[in-house]
């Protein structure tokens, strides 16, 4: 049971933030006031915003908390669209890396299904996953354990697979500043976003991801007897 400690207490921590937002008796009106509130405080320190978005995209992905798009569009409205964008992008990014570090030091990678897989596939697989907006990204970390994939290509599909939907939310928190300030709306930026947005998921539709998957469920990867959890050093 030791030797399993790390993976039961992070499985802790990750119930407790899910339950503990859920029954969070703030609601989305409750926020959006909260926001006007703070902002002075936070363009008189911007570089102390930003360090505060990045260490909190970064903790929060790691912790696969389930509204990272509240983080995006906090950080669009405290700061520039894009610096915000960017700041949570590169914080979560890190973050997953970690998770996706400590997924597979607790996961057992099955070798056979690894030399099946080229190296290209398994790129465009978790870029197409990335892509979509659809696909929960703890899933795609856990995914990306499994496979033999270096942690710099992890943080390339992170960077160009994330970007498109955190631009998004964040130019959402932007225009709402834009609103609430009484300033006019920027409508065309964020059009732009929107149509980078679709043609991102549309893309995703178009890779290998979905046949890699399914070799996956075939496989049997996604049950307990291929996968298992073993001890590491010094546990």
């Amino acid at each position: 049971m030791r030797s399993h400690r790390p993976l039961i207490v992070y499985i802790a921590a990750v119930m407790f933030l899910t339950l503990a937002y859920f029954a969070s008796p703030l609601s989305r009106e409750a926020v959006w006031q909260v926001f006007p509130g703070l902002a002075t405080t936070a363009y008189a320190h911007p570089l102390g915003t930003a360090l505060l978005f990045l260490v909190t995209s970064a903790v929060l992905t790691f912790l696969a908390f389930p509204s990272m798009p509240m983080i995006c569009i906090a950080a669009g409205f405290y700061m520039d669209g894009f610096n915000g964008a960017t700041t949570v992008l590169l914080g979560s990014a890190f973050g997953g890396l970690s998770a996706f570090l400590f997924y597979r030091q607790h996961i057992r990678r099955p070798d056979a299904l690894l030399k099946q897989q080229s190296a290209v596939k398994v790129w465009l697989t978790l870029l197409g996953l990335r892509l979509s907006p659809l696909v929960p990204s703890p899933l795609v970390n856990f995914i990306a354990a499994i496979f033999d994939v270096s942690p710099l290509q992890y943080l390339t599909t992170s960077v160009l697979g994330g970007a498109p939907l955190v631009l998004f939310y964040a130019q959402i928190g932007q225009q709402g500043h834009h609103l609430l300030s009484g300033q006019t709306p920027h409508w065309q930026q964020f059009s732009g976003y929107l149509i980078i947005l679709t043609l991102s998921t549309l893309l995703s539709a178009m890779g290998p991801w979905k046949s890699v998957l399914n070799e996956l469920r075939q496989k049997g990867l996604t049950g307990s007897s291929n996968l298992s959890l073993h001890s590491t050093p010094g546990q």
